[in-house]
């Protein structure tokens, strides 16, 4: 959804309904009726009067909802019409329907959103009366045609986009101007994760799936500046259907089995990620539970034979042991709540000939990572950021701001490590990490600095000053036996760093900005 005016921006949300429940609901349209009584159709702008949503019963006594829209928002229609089941709030949720996305109109967007506050304006604080919304939303984009849908999900606040960078992908099949089974979940409170899926049908193949969204409280990389920061707690679920456009006028989505359920929502926040290549021998799995789950059953072992962990993990963490390096695993976990056992999906990753030192994933929020990674200007200031929107692997990276231009001319972050690092476990060459840059970054070196219980320290700088620069991820290897004189057995603080001691020449208050992700010990080192 997109805001008519910025003015909606200074608008306050009312919060409509205290509490999230635990409960929900569905719709299966049959026999041309409503299951439940509490459904809410709700527009913006409410001029016109031509939203409608009509009951098409069917032969064999089934039936669905159709949404329509007749007049072009030139004409006073309604730009989107939104659909409400009930007032329940949901936190942790898990929205779904049918969606048939070939409409009568050839640009417009169907979807579904979660955790949805709203009020209704009569018009004196906005451009027309209507309703004025905010919440997660999963678009499916029917607007560029069938050979191009896409999902896309984002934050909306007031009716607007806040959204700076996307968070979508496109359906990779072109049979599309046909129905398919849609969910938006929503997991979590600090952090948000927010993952969009389309399926053939509802229990079907999955045809596509979004990149999680994290949201935090904290102005995060993907948020306009100076936007709502904080994460949305709890809400009403609901479907919608959008036309902007003048030509054609309106808009037309058909919707079945719609459900909205608070025990539903798949693990997520996975570590290893999904896909994941030159994972760790020694990796943990890691992910973050549906408030619902009052148990898990884990499955892990090599790709096609997975088995049942016993005894199941007591929380959302299992080490496995050391693996093989060069072997892909597969794993899932069922979370098992008041209604049952909830199946999770199956992630894959393939370990290399690495063991990880960092991947920060574990953080929750800018303050986590910040008082773990120290930078060395100053309790005043902050520099250290987690950053979800600009990744190597997995869901999380670390981003490192720097004004050297300011004294002392350089900028670093430590991890000191709580208990002293064994390096030499895996007998590796190298320490890996993966870093980017920005294009209008200055020159100045990046370097990485290693200390261990003695005090011994070794610094090492990248050869090229201009790797800050670096738009693409790199990666850069460093032999271990660079870092002279340091005992790699007792490891005790991690240091990464911009600058030389000199004035970098950023002009003003101009902060550079460099990415760090995978810090990890590896069995063999490449040619930088």
């Amino acid at each position: 959804m997109s805001t008519p005016s910025r003015a909606l921006q200074a608008i306050a949300v009312v919060l409509l309904f205290a509490g999230a429940g635990s409960g929900s609901w569905s719709e299966t349209f049959s026999d041309g009726g409503y299951d439940l009584t509490t459904w809410q159709f709700l527009s913006y702008p409410q001029l016109a009067g031509t939203y409608t949503q009509t009951l098409v019963p069917e032969a064999d006594g089934n039936g669905y909802l159709a949404v329509r829209e007749t007049s072009s928002v030139s004409k006073g229609g309604a730009a989107f019409g939104v659909g409400l089941g009930s007032d329940e709030v949901f936190a942790d949720v898990r929205m779904g329907a049918t969606v048939n996305v070939a409409g009568d109109a050839s640009h417009n967007h169907h979807g579904l959103g979660v955790r949805m506050t709203y009020f209704i304006s009569d018009g004196t604080a906005t451009p027309a009366p209507g309703l004025v919304a905010s919440g997660y939303v999963m678009h499916i984009n029917w607007e560029n045609g069938p050979a191009n849908l896409a999902l896309d999900i984002e934050k909306v606040v007031n009716l607007q986009n806040i959204m700076k960078t996307d968070f979508d992908v496109v359906v990779p099949t072109l049979d599309n101007a046909r129905s398919f089974y849609a969910e938006l979940e929503a997991v979590g409170a600090g952090p948000v994760y927010v993952t969009g899926r389309l399926y053939e049908y509802q229990g079907g193949p999955l045809v596509a799936q979004t990149r999680t969204m994290v949201d935090t409280n904290g102005n995060d990389p993907w948020e306009d500046a100076n936007e709502r920061d904080e994460v949305f707690k709890t809400g009403m679920s609901g479907i919608f259907a959008q036309n902007e456009n003048s030509e054609p006028a309106g808009f037309y989505t058909t919707f079945d089995d719609v459900s909205s359920v608070s025990d539903g929502p798949s693990a997520v926040a996975i570590s290893p990620a999904d896909g994941a290549t030159e994972v760790s021998v020694l990796a943990k799995l890691r992910w973050v539970e549906g408030a619902f789950a009052t148990g898990r059953q884990l499955w892990f072992g090599p790709a096609g034979a997975m088995q049942a962990v016993d005894p199941a993990p007591t929380g959302a963490t299992h080490d496995p042991g050391k693996l093989q390096s060069g072997q892909t695993y597969e794993w899932r976990v069922d979370q098992m709540g008041p209604s049952g056992t909830v199946n999770g999906h199956t992630w894959r990753f393939t370990t290399g000939d690495s063991a990880t030192v960092e991947d920060f994933e574990d953080y929750t929020g800018s303050d986590a990572i910040a008082a773990a990674w120290v930078h060395n200007i100053g309790p005043d200031f902050s520099y250290v950021f987690l950053d979800t929107g600009t990744v190597q692997q997995g869901a999380k990276a670390m981003r490192l701001e720097c004004q050297n231009q300011y004294e002392p001319f350089l900028t670093e972050a430590t991890r000191r490590f709580e208990q002293p690092q064994d390096w030499t476990v895996t007998n590796p060459t190298a320490l890996v990490l993966s870093f980017r840059g920005q294009r209008d970054n200055l020159e100045q070196p990046i370097y990485v600095r290693i200390r261990d219980v003695a005090g011994n320290e070794a610094t090492v700088a990248h050869p090229l000053e201009y790797a800050v620069q670096s738009e693409p991820w790199r990666t850069w290897e460093i032999p271990l036996s660079e870092f002279a004189g340091v005992d790699l057995a007792t490891i005790d603080a991690l240091t990464i760093g911009i600058g030389d001691g000199e004035t970098s020449g950023q002009p003003g208050d101009d902060r550079d900005t460099l990415y760090i992700d995978n810090v990890r010990l590896r069995a063999s080192a490449s040619t930088r």
